[in-house]
């Protein structure tokens, strides 16, 4: 089976991270990673750092999903009872009513199934503002195409986080993911989420005043989350604190941070045991969610996305039709050429018959007007003889010029008009001429009263009509 690529891509303020998927065998392996630290940028959406990521898209390849901050979302898990993809969207969207704050036309919004039972689903619900994701699309739009998919930090964190086994599957989990460009936390119990909830970053190394402020700030929120599990969930005992951090967050922080938190246990971990969320993210889209998965991307770029892959389709079948149409080409200039020569030999032969043939012709033409002449049946007599007996009294003719085998022009005048319809339609009745073709009547007035002008047109028999010789 042919290799597939998908991306995943993180966006921060201050970092740039993905992760490029390549699928071999059926099974997906890591084709490229990268991170870059970054200056956050300015304008409308200066949370995207739009240069960094001008100058990596063209290492992005197939399927591109980018995931938001997890400060940039509500997310919400909820137990609904349900396991049809239908009807948990719909109870999806009534629970996204209740808790965004946002009116429903300046946001996104998408659902997850975290797990199913036999009639009910563990949901995650996302809520994003939309232009937060038209300002990741537009910096994606500026190379060329926006994002396939976008998503949300903390379920990519998660997906990391469930493959590593490093919690516990029973009991309450508090974990953390703590690093400089930001940090969030996932309220586990039994094994699955809870509830997930954005933190501040964590501070820089050598200033003990930020990170005791810190450490008193996510104490406060970790407090509140509990508080909120307990009201939701009910309570089950205080929870294991796991923190995953980065190098510049020490042991001595993590106790710090439980001993604030009023917890009784907690345990460190190396951010580097746990996959990159930009893998997660990318991971997640090789192997959605059932029957539910999260996408907060606009309609519209599903259509735009569409329209992409079935102009790709007229591009290859144009490419092919082109092919076929070169060697039919070939073909036709192959056989044209031989055509071509047969064509000069035919020629050959009929410039060789042509003078014997224009002899024949000539014969043949001579012959013909011989025997025309020699008929008298249509002889200037006959028309005369044919005319006369026609002509009634009261009309003269003034002009009778015969063109033989062609014409016979008559002009003339009458004491009144009627004489000259009555004459013209006799002729028309004569056999002699297959066509009469009066030239119209006009009056003059002459010392011996009013008289009417007219002229005719006779065709003789034989005579060629148009297109004839």
């Amino acid at each position: 089976m042919g290799a597939a690529w998908i991306t995943g891509v993180c966006l921060r303020p201050n970092r740039l991270e993905w992760t490029v998927l390549r699928r071999a065998k059926e099974v997906w392996e890591i084709a490229a990673q990268g991170r870059e630290d970054v200056v956050s940028a300015e304008g409308d959406a200066g949370w995207i750092p739009a240069a960094a990521l001008k100058a990596h898209l063209k290492s992005f390849k197939g399927r591109v999903a980018v995931a938001l901050p997890t400060e940039r979302a509500l997310v919400r898990v909820a137990l609904l009872p349900s396991t049809a993809a239908d009807e948990l969207r719909g109870m999806a969207e009534l629970q996204t009513d209740k808790f965004s704050p946002f009116p429903v036309e300046t946001v996104a919004a998408g659902a997850e199934t975290l797990a199913a039972a036999e009639t009910s689903s563990l949901v995650a619900m996302a809520v994003v503002r939309r232009e937060d994701v038209e300002a990741a699309g537009a910096a994606f739009q500026s190379a060329g195409a926006p994002p396939d998919a976008v998503d949300v930090e903390a379920l990519g964190w998660w997906w990391g986080l469930k493959q590593s086994g490093a919690l516990p599957a029973h009991g309450s989990q508090l974990a953390l993911r703590v690093e400089s460009s930001g940090a969030e936390m996932a309220l586990v119990r039994d094994g699955e989420p809870l509830a997930f909830r954005a933190l501040p970053g964590g501070p820089g190394a050598g200033d003990a005043a930020a990170r005791a402020d810190w450490i008193a700030a996510c104490a406060e929120e970790l407090a509140d989350a509990l508080t909120a599990l307990e009201t939701e969930w009910g309570g089950a005992g205080a929870p294991t604190l796991h923190v995953f951090h980065a190098p510049e967050f020490s042991a001595d922080d993590v106790e710090a941070l439980r001993r604030a938190a009023g917890l009784d246990a907690a345990l460190a971990h190396p951010l580097e045991e746990l996959p990159s969320v930009s893998e997660g993210i990318a991971r997640r889209q090789a192997d959605p969610a059932r029957p539910l998965a999260l996408d907060l991307a606009p309609e519209t770029w599903r259509t735009a996305d569409a329209e992409r892959r079935t102009r790709r389709r007229w591009l290859r079948a144009a490419a092919a039709f082109a092919a076929v149409w070169v060697l039919a080409l070939g073909v036709f200039l192959t056989l044209l050429q031989f055509q071509r020569g047969r064509l000069a030999r035919l020629e050959a032969q009929v410039e060789a018959l042509e003078v014997p043939a224009q002899e024949i012709r000539l014969l043949q033409a001579k012959s013909l007007e011989f025997a025309q002449y020699a008929d008298r049946t249509h002889a200037a007599l006959e028309c005369l003889r044919v005319v006369a007996g026609a002509l009634p009294d009261g009309v003269d003719l003034t002009s009778f010029v015969y063109r033989k085998g062609a014409t016979l022009a008559l002009r003339g005048e009458a004491d009144a008009a009627d004489k000259v319809y009555a004459f013209i339609q006799t002729l028309e009745q004569a056999a002699l001429f297959p066509e009469v073709k009066s030239e119209g009547i006009s009056t003059r007035n002459t010392p011996v009263g009013t008289r009417s002008q007219f002229g005719a047109t006779l065709k003789l028999p034989g005579a060629g009509g148009e297109g004839e010789p």
